[in-house]
């Protein structure tokens, strides 16, 4: 400990220590100033800008813009919650719809026969099909729930399902 003062004393007792002091405590001084000037600056512009005016339509303006930005405030907040809403109701919608014309039966020519998909984004939904021979058409539907249906599908169905990577 008494060598650090030792070594103080010694610097302290130096032209250049005594320089050094003297260019810290100007450095600081500059550095006040500028603060100080910057600060005064600020607080004219606070002053001018919030000063009392005698007009008293500035607060009834300042009022009326406070309350138009609370009711928008409100607005956001219905328009999140509505949106937030008709996203989760969107899930059951369908988005995604397909058919595949096909000959279901040998010696059939012209397409008759198909197979509609319909899925919403969760691969929920049903596949719609109708085979049609020369005597008629049947038509059959089938669910399907999460890209899997509840029944055995025809090949034309499981490419159909397959094409759309839900199964």
């Amino acid at each position: 400990m008494s060598g650090v003062l030792a070594g103080l004393t010694n610097v302290l007792g130096s032209v250049w220590g005594q320089l050094a002091i003297l260019v810290l405590a100007l450095v600081a001084f500059v550095v006040a100033l500028a603060v100080l000037v910057h600060d005064g600056r600020q607080s004219r512009r606070l002053a001018l800008l919030f000063s009392k005016t005698e007009d008293a339509s500035f607060y009834e303006h300042v009022d009326a813009m406070t309350t138009a930005f609370d009711r928008q405030t409100a607005l956001q907040t219905e328009l999140t919650a509505s949106f937030n809403a008709l996203e989760q109701t969107s899930h059951s919608f369908f988005d995604t719809f397909d058919i595949e014309h096909y000959d279901a039966f040998p010696g059939q020519a012209g397409k008759f026969s198909f197979s509609l998909l319909m899925l919403n984004r969760n691969g929920t939904g049903i596949m719609l099909t109708s085979l049609t021979n020369v005597q008629g058409s049947k038509v059959y539907v089938k669910r399907i729930e999460t890209g899997k249906s509840d029944t055995a599908l025809s090949h034309e169905e499981q490419d159909l399902l397959d094409r759309h990577g839900r199964s």
